[in-house]
């Protein structure tokens, strides 16, 4: 149920907010923008959701349940530490990738947008544990990291691909 609340919020957001913006632009630009808008979403989805609010006093299990030693589940063997790398790479490609499309900003700016994107996410993970004691979602230095090597592997792709893109693009103009 805390989910359907969260997607309806989101969803509601998204049309009384973005969607009465976007719509008076090009297709092509509602539609990237709305990409990223889902994309996002998604991303809220695996990493907030269902979202905490304070229910009474705070507590100090957040400082001990967040991590601010880089790679420290890896140094440890700590099973799933590779995997965990790996999908926090992935999970931020799209951004990179999508970021200057709509924004059309370069490598720099880019990857720093994706670092205050991870560092929004690990810093309300961090809160959500401080407020509602929810301690299956932690702040974690690594995760910072990953989440930025993967915009910035997204913005490679999207060099990469910018010739054919550029062309799908002109071509729905």
């Amino acid at each position: 149920m805390e989910y359907i609340i969260d997607f309806i919020l989101l969803t509601l957001i998204y049309f009384l907010v973005f969607y009465r913006k976007w719509r008076k632009k090009a297709k092509k630009i509602l539609l990237i923008n709305t990409l990223m808008y889902i994309y996002i979403v998604m991303v809220l989805y695996v990493t907030l959701m269902p979202f905490t609010f304070p229910l009474g006093a705070s507590n100090n299990l957040f400082i001990r349940t967040a991590n601010f030693i880089p790679f420290k589940d890896l140094r440890l063997n700590r099973p799933g530490a590779i995997r965990e790398i790996i999908l926090n790479v992935i999970m931020m490609m799209p951004f990179g990738f999508l970021y200057p499309l709509t924004k059309t900003k370069g490598i720099a700016k880019t990857v720093f947008m994706t670092f205050i994107f991870s560092l929004a996410i690990e810093c309300s993970q961090l809160v959500s544990v401080w407020w509602g004691g929810v301690t299956s979602r932690t702040f974690d230095v690594t995760d910072l990291i990953t989440n930025t090597i993967g915009g910035l592997i997204g913005y490679l792709v999207f060099i990469i691909l910018k010739p054919i893109i550029s062309i799908i693009l002109k071509e729905n103009n």
